[in-house]
């Protein structure tokens, strides 16, 4: 039996397989952009941790050299500065012993004899009150406190050639970068006198394109800035970190170049708002 010619089109249904594949495209490109959070998500973790690892090992290593600092201090006030005070302190008694004994002139020898202890003491407290923060800084600004640090730096070490270029004003310095600015020059220059077995030293502090620029380089042996990443010793890889977190705290982008044989070179530079040059 034959069905009836109406003369319509039947529609025939649409295979399954029509429809899946956009689907499965669909799905793979939201995979993909998942996947792809995905890993940006699992690397800012890392650099998180990182971060936190470093400020970890920063936070633990200024503790430990908060604690041998104050050592340091109480072993100078006892073993110099209290010896001398003891000792200037039964020169007196011996004198007031001779001037009751009506021996003037010998207990006026005495005293003259004390001058120099006493000046000896005054210039073991100024020592330590430098030591804990240079009162030039404050008194007379950044750029005569690195003149006298420099100084004394030459003295100790006279075999080491230290350049020096400030050309700055100390107007265009912001007061909460002095301080800043003083301890990361101190540090990288213990770190080159520690380990760099430089000869010499170039230190520049200057203000251009609205920025100010600090750079320390040594010529010494320098080192592989990536296995210092990876391997930390305490004596050296804290003070980079140190100085990196000063840099960054203070708003400053820091950066460190080395290589084997060939120095080291830190870089610091802040941006200068001009609110902060008033």
């Amino acid at each position: 039996m034959h069905a009836k010619s109406t003369g319509q089109q039947i529609e025939q249904p649409r295979q399954p397989a029509a429809k899946i594949l956009p689907v499965a495209e669909e799905d793979y490109t939201l995979g993909s952009e998942q996947c792809g959070r995905h890993i940006e998500c699992l690397k800012t973790k890392v650099a998180w941790c990182t971060s936190q690892s470093e400020l970890q090992l920063v936070s633990a290593r200024l503790l430990e050299i908060q604690e041998s600092e104050r050592r340091r201090i109480a072993t100078d006030l006892h073993d110099v500065l209290g010896q001398s005070l003891t000792m200037i302190k039964i020169s007196l008694e011996e004198s007031l012993l001779l001037l009751d004994g009506n021996e003037s002139e010998v207990a006026a020898e005495s005293l003259r004899r004390l001058i120099p202890k006493v000046k000896d003491a005054l210039g073991e407290v100024r020592r330590v009150a430098m030591d804990l923060r240079p009162s030039i800084l404050d008194d007379l600004g950044i750029l005569a406190t690195l003149s006298w640090f420099f100084r004394e730096f030459g003295a100790v070490c006279q075999d080491m050639e230290v350049g020096k270029d400030f050309s700055i004003e100390e107007k265009n310095v912001p007061v909460p970068l002095k301080i800043t600015i003083f301890r990361i020059i101190q540090e990288a220059t213990s770190n080159i006198v520690k380990h760099a077995n430089a000869s010499r030293i170039r230190v520049s502090l200057k203000e251009a394109g609205g920025a100010l620029h600090l750079s320390i380089e040594d010529d010494g042996v320098g080192f592989d800035v990536a296995e210092m990443a990876n391997y930390c010793p305490l004596d050296k890889g804290i003070g980079l970190l140190s100085m990196k977190e000063r840099a960054k705290l203070s708003g400053g982008h820091y950066e460190l170049a080395s290589a084997v044989g060939q120095g080291t070179r830190i870089s610091v530079v802040w941006p200068l708002v001009i609110a902060l040059r008033a």
